[in-house]
């Protein structure tokens, strides 16, 4: 936790280089000190056909999942860090965005969590 998903055209990805792309976004949200550096997991989902308003232009979204209980301010931070690392990093795409969503402790499992409640 968290799980932070990169969308974007794939012949961006691969312009910029993905491993950059991902220890840009990955190390923006480790900067936040909110996590423990190895529970951050970061992935690109690269996209071959796509519009954005009228042709298909550059852009990246980023959708970080996070477990309830951060405050609208801490979220807000995350996704300011983040924008301003992309921006640096892709001064060039006008479409940059960020998303930061909870999810319910009530509902999330993990692997960890199912085998212990199914060896309980």
């Amino acid at each position: 936790m968290p799980h932070c998903l990169i969308e974007c055209p794939a012949a961006l990805a691969a312009r910029v280089g993905e491993p950059l792309l991902l220890k840009a976004v990955h190390d923006a949200i480790d900067a936040s000190g909110f996590f423990r550096p190895g529970d951050i997991k970061v992935r690109i989902a690269g996209y071959e056909h796509y519009r954005c308003g009228e042709r298909p232009e550059d852009f990246v979204h980023v959708t970080l999942s996070v477990l309830d209980g951060r405050s609208a301010e801490q979220r807000r931070s995350l996704a300011t860090a983040t924008l301003q690392v992309l921006v640096e990093l892709l001064p060039e795409v006008a479409a940059l965005s960020m998303d930061v969503r909870e999810m319910a402790r009530e509902v999330f499992v993990n692997r960890a969590q199912y085998l212990q409640s199914t060896s309980a």
